[in-house]
């Protein structure tokens, strides 16, 4: 989906892609949860829940760049940062914390750079010895709400 702005004449913002959003300020909003303005490159300002991207280090006056996630059907933006350490289609080692069963599925959880922990499926066929590792090799699917996707490295190839 794209989105031309309010004026013509102005770049249109697509799904998928990245420009450079200004952090104009951080408001309070009536839901009681706190929104960075962002002011794209056409003038035209959005908000960003600040809370999912507390790590991130933002402040007022700071360019960042942002992929258009999504444009939904009344013309609203979300957006996702540039994540200061993480890239998606990337492989990073992280720190296993433990594994874990839900039902018949086997879960590692691991912590990510901000200590934030992520529950990451493991396939049954997996030789992983997972009482002898302290790091597991992740590839990062996707970030959404500043949370990543994982998937398990051997587990991907």
């Amino acid at each position: 989906m794209q989105y031309p702005g309010y004026q013509t004449g102005n770049v249109i913002l697509s799904e998928g892609d990245w420009f450079p959003f200004r952090i104009h300020k951080l408001v309070q909003l009536q839901d009681e949860s706190w929104y960075y303005v962002l002011q794209d490159i056409n003038g035209l300002k959005h908000f960003m829940p600040a809370q999912n991207y507390t790590g991130y280090g933002f402040n007022q006056g700071d360019e960042i760049l942002c992929k258009i996630d999504k444009i939904n059907c009344t013309g609203r933006i979300f957006l996702e940062p540039k994540h200061p350490f993480y890239k998606e289609g990337e492989i990073y080692p992280f720190d296993l914390v433990t594994y874990f069963n839900k039902g018949i599925d086997t879960f590692l959880l691991v912590r990510e750079i901000f200590g934030n922990n992520i529950e990451v499926p493991l396939c049954r066929n997996n030789n992983i010895d997972i009482k002898a590792e302290k790091k597991i090799t992740c590839i990062v699917k996707s970030i959404k709400k500043g949370k990543l996707i994982l998937e398990n490295y051997k587990d991907y190839r």
